[in-house]
Parts: C-alpha cells; structure tokens; sequence
C-alpha cells in the first residue's frame, strides 16, 4: 500500500481564504464574457447561446445580487433543466478539484 504523502492532504479545519482581488475580477470578467457568447449564440447558429448563458450566470451569481435571482427563476421556470444544471455543476466542481489537486503537486514537485 503506496504511503499517504503530506502535500496531498488539505487542512479541513481552516476556514477558506477570500479570493484575492485579481482572482475576484478575473471571474467577473469570465462570467460577463460567457455572457456576451451566451447573447452572440442567439444570433449565431454555431453558438449554444443558453449554455453560454447558462455558465456565465452560475460564474457571476457570488458576486452579483440580480444573478442569482435570474438562476432562482430559471430554476422555477424549468424545473427539468435545473437538475441537469446542478448535475453539471457538480461535475465542474468534481473537475476543479482534480485539476488544483494536480497543480499542488506539480508545484509541490517543482519546488523539490
């Protein structure tokens, strides 16, 4: 049985550090740029615009009051895609931690 290394592990205990500022924009930013896809992909044929939509809301609705009224909405209105919504977020999460758990132990490794 392969050893349980220390840089694998996260401190459950502490709480979570507030993004930084740039980390704070650089999602606003993201969000108002799925959004603006999301507008273009109405008009376009090779665009999903409610996808686009869709994402750029989830992204935006920590940091803005009318998003996350819009994604309660959405929610009411069709109740069907919601869960697939929350099943795709679930899985974006699920990606996220993969992907940061790998950046730990490249830098980890780099740092050697």
């Amino acid at each position: 049985m392969a050893r349980r290394r220390e840089y694998l592990t996260i401190p459950r205990m502490l709480p979570p550090r507030p993004p930084s500022r740039w980390a704070r924009r650089a999602k606003i930013l993201a969000g108002w740029g799925f959004i603006l896809l999301g507008i273009a992909g109405f008009f376009l044929p090779f665009l999903q615009g409610f996808l686009f939509l869709a994402v750029g809301l989830y992204i935006l609705r920590d940091e803005y009051a009318w998003a996350q009224r819009m994604i309660d909405w959405l929610r009411r209105k069709f109740p069907r895609h919601a869960r697939q919504m929350d099943q795709g977020a679930e899985r974006a999460q699920a990606w996220l931690t993969r992907w940061r758990r790998r950046v730990r132990r490249t830098v980890y490794q780099v740092r050697r």
